[in-house]
């Protein structure tokens, strides 16, 4: 048994060079099922069908790809301290306005800070202190 497929119903108007197919219908108006949506229509339409799903409550590892409901607050601030986002050098404003490549600052670094230390080294006036990442601020 073979397949086939149908032969081309398509008339010869259809393969006119461009600005003559259907040159005899352009004046015709579209019904109104036919005219062309906008992009808003169509975003009007799809949301119009959407419905948020009801909440439902699932153990945190069967939650992965989910949504939260509504917003999940701490009571507290963790970690309890300002920390660095990255490694780099703790510095005083004050001592590196108007810094630059040409007029570089030139500072004492006075120590190291590291993850998990506990606070307390002080950088003053014209020092630095070399700072890892989620590292207490001195």
């Amino acid at each position: 048994m073979s397949t086939t497929a149908p032969r081309s119903t398509a008339s010869q108007e259809d393969h006119a060079p461009e600005g003559r197919a259907h040159e005899d219908h352009a004046h015709e108006e579209r019904a109104p099922e036919d005219r062309l949506w906008t992009v808003e229509e169509h975003l009007e339409d799809i949301l119009s069908t959407v419905r948020p799903l009801e909440p439902i409550e699932l153990q945190l590892l069967d939650a992965q790809g989910c949504v939260l409901v509504e917003d999940v607050t701490v009571p507290v601030s963790l970690p309890p301290f300002d920390n660095s986002s990255m490694d780099g050098y703790a510095v005083r404003v004050a001592d590196v306005t108007g810094a630059s490549e040409q007029y570089p600052a030139v500072l004492d670094v006075v120590g190291d800070v590291a993850a998990g230390q506990q606070p307390g080294l002080r950088v003053g006036a014209g020092q630095a202190a070399r700072i890892m990442t989620g590292a207490p601020l001195p």
